[in-house]
């Protein structure tokens, strides 16, 4: 019983840690392509010469892959974690 409410808590912890990572990879992600198109905007609108980022699409997509599959990766082992908790009392 013990053993199994263990290796579920370990199974959150690290899921948990595995969908804040992927959260910081999106998140980062964002502030990056909002932050160039803030630029562009302002730069324009003020009649200034436009700097043109390139490469941005494909960081992104990059980036939301990578996260995706992380954020798959740690919802799964919360729930393996979870179930394995909830299953523990049973094997006394």
């Amino acid at each position: 019983m013990t053993m199994l409410s263990i290796v579920g808590l370990v199974l959150n912890t690290v899921g948990s840690v595995i969908l804040a990572i992927a959260l910081n990879q999106t998140t980062k992600m964002l502030d990056t392509s909002i932050t160039a198109l803030e630029h562009f905007k302002d730069t324009l609108l003020s009649g200034g010469d436009v700097v043109s980022f390139g490469g941005l699409d494909k960081h992104r997509k990059s980036a939301l892959k990578n996260a995706k599959w992380l954020t798959n990766a740690g919802l799964t082992l919360l729930v393996v974690g979870f179930v394995l908790q909830l299953i523990s009392p049973l094997f006394k």
